[in-house]
């Protein structure tokens, strides 16, 4: 997708809402970018806190030539916000050790926490990951048909992770890493985050914003008092919209089993 470049934006006034605190377990992956602070050319830890450049786009996709500076920024290592057609993600290019270090700081995440990945399309799936379950006893399931009438959806897949998959940096201090036996995708029912992993031109490592139960997606406003302490360097703000969670489903064994029932029918896997 080619994307024209554009005006500036100004801000739309934030609105307030309930985000859930971010927790501070130790200081970890702090230490550990401050140790690496000469790598981290954009690391949160060492810029002000207001230099976060926020993007306004309609939710509909049809200024998405005004996401230009967001791609360049991704490309760079930079780490921000996204929509999705579930809740807002916290991303970073999966292919950068770098930024992906500053993704798990932005949340203070165990580093040995999976994340999964926001795919375009089943290319993407495919490269990934070792593919969906297949079985040749007769009168078994075709899950590929399923998974086709069902993405892009609100679904989280966990898929055996194939070997171009970056492997999991498990001890930041160590520079320790292990290969992931399995990894969660996603193809988002969403026109803005399409258009992102579009030009960005490969997958996406992601994790939820923090949302209190029953509250709706944080706006720009809640999402810079959240983070914009924390690292990000950029928020796409679409506008007000409900939160949901995804359906997350478990397909690295023969049978599929629903781990999470969120916005996606559960019962395409039954």
């Amino acid at each position: 997708m080619l994307l024209k470049t554009g005006p500036a934006l100004t801000s739309r006034k934030p609105h307030s809402i309930q985000v859930a605190p971010i927790t501070s377990r130790g200081k970890l992956t702090a230490v550990c970018a401050l140790r690496s602070a000469k790598r981290l050319k954009y690391s949160g830890l060492n810029r002000p806190t207001g230099d976060v450049k926020i993007v306004h786009v309609e939710s509909d996709g049809g200024d998405t030539w005004r996401l230009q500076p967001i791609l360049e920024l991704i490309k760079g290592g930079a780490v921000g916000i996204i929509p999705t057609d579930t809740l807002p993600a916290i991303v970073c290019d999966l292919e950068n050790r770098d930024a992906v270090l500053r993704l798990y700081a932005v949340k203070d995440m165990d580093p040995k926490k999976p994340l999964s990945i926001l795919c375009r399309d089943f290319k993407d799936i495919a490269h990934y990951t070792g593919g969906l379950p297949v079985s040749n006893e007769p009168g078994s399931r075709n899950w590929f048909n399923t998974v086709r009438r069902i993405l892009p959806g609100p679904y989280t897949l966990i898929l055996p992770a194939s070997k171009n998959l970056p492997s999991l940096m498990v001890d930041f201090m160590k520079a320790k890493t292990i290969h992931r036996k399995s990894v969660g995708v996603r193809i988002p029912a969403d026109a803005v985050c399409q258009a992102v992993l579009e030009g960005v031109g490969h997958p996406l490592l992601c994790t939820s914003v923090h949302v209190v139960k029953n509250a709706t997606v944080p706006d720009v406003g809640s999402m810079l008092e959240a983070y914009g302490g924390n690292g990000i360097d950029f928020i796409v703000d679409v506008g007000p919209c409900s939160a949901s969670l995804s359906t997350v489903v478990d397909m690295t064994g023969p049978d599929p089993e629903v781990i999470r029932v969120g916005s996606g029918d559960p019962s395409m896997f039954e």
